[in-house]
């Protein structure tokens, strides 16, 4: 009998302005092919949720506005959320999603709402934005990731470290190239895409931390490490879709990476 694992999608209605739904899509995919039985769940203002349900959870990126509908429909479940993520459940948050685990967002016209509080940054918004295609060094990644940053200019500012190192584009705030949050196994980043569609290494990162056959560090037993470019040996993944995804992937680095050779 097939493993289950199951994913949930939170707000998928309003968090999801960068067609942030294909980063579920792409990931159920993936588990599939790896041999489990993934199943993608939508819930949004209004529903209930048993987050205990679930082995892996993401939210996308929203307007301002949707934002703080959001963050005032998740506050009821703040305590459960943020239990679940000190137990370890693995979370994706891109876009400005992330924001929500810190402080506090302040607006350009200096409203404030009180974020989760689970780090220690603050995130303040100015009137312009800041944007930029993005190649990136990760903490927990050899290979390079790819993605494009759109944020209020400021951004953040916080004692905490940060996963992702920009060789190109913007960081978390107008004086620094590193962005994104990582604690356990809740990762938030800017970078949008979608992220996992764009980026094989760490779509097969997360099938690897999911992988309930893998070692206890995670490492799955058959992860397609040819999508994620880690080998040139062949792959137990029979769909082409995997093959074209690290196609487009590896074109893109290259592009991207000769305008940082090209500044």
């Amino acid at each position: 009998m097939m493993q289950e694992i199951k994913i949930l999608h939170m707000y998928h209605d309003l968090m999801n302005l960068y067609g942030d739904w294909a980063n579920t899509a792409v990931l159920s995919h993936a588990l599939t092919e790896h041999g489990y039985s993934a199943t993608v769940e939508e819930k949004s203002i209004g529903d209930e949720f048993d987050l205990s349900a679930y082995d892996y959870i993401y939210i996308g990126s929203g307007t301002e506005r949707n934002q703080r509908a959001c963050m005032q429909d998740l506050a009821q479940y703040k305590e459960a959320l943020l239990e679940r993520i000190e137990a370890g459940m693995y979370m994706l948050a891109t876009g400005n999603s992330h924001e929500l685990f810190g402080r506090s967002v302040t607006d350009s016209d200096g409203g404030r709402f009180e974020a989760l509080g689970l780090l220690d940054f603050e995130t303040v918004r100015g009137s312009s934005r800041t944007t930029g295609d993005c190649v990136c060094r990760a903490s927990f990644l050899k290979e390079k990731l790819i993605g494009f940053i759109n944020r209020a200019d400021k951004g953040q500012a916080g004692n905490i470290a940060r996963p992702f190192t920009n060789d190109l584009g913007p960081g978390a705030n107008d004086s620094t190239n590193t962005e994104g949050i990582m604690y356990k196994n809740l990762l938030g980043t800017y970078l949008t895409g979608p992220i996992l569609v764009r980026n094989p290494p760490l779509l097969w990162y997360y099938v690897s931390l999911l992988d309930k056959h893998g070692d206890k560090q995670g490492n799955g037993s058959s992860v397609c490490l040819r999508h994620a470019g880690h080998t040139d040996e062949p792959s137990p993944c029979s769909t082409p879709f995997f093959t074209y995804q690290n196609t487009a992937y590896q074109m893109a680095l290259k592009e991207l990476t000769e305008r940082i050779g090209n500044k």
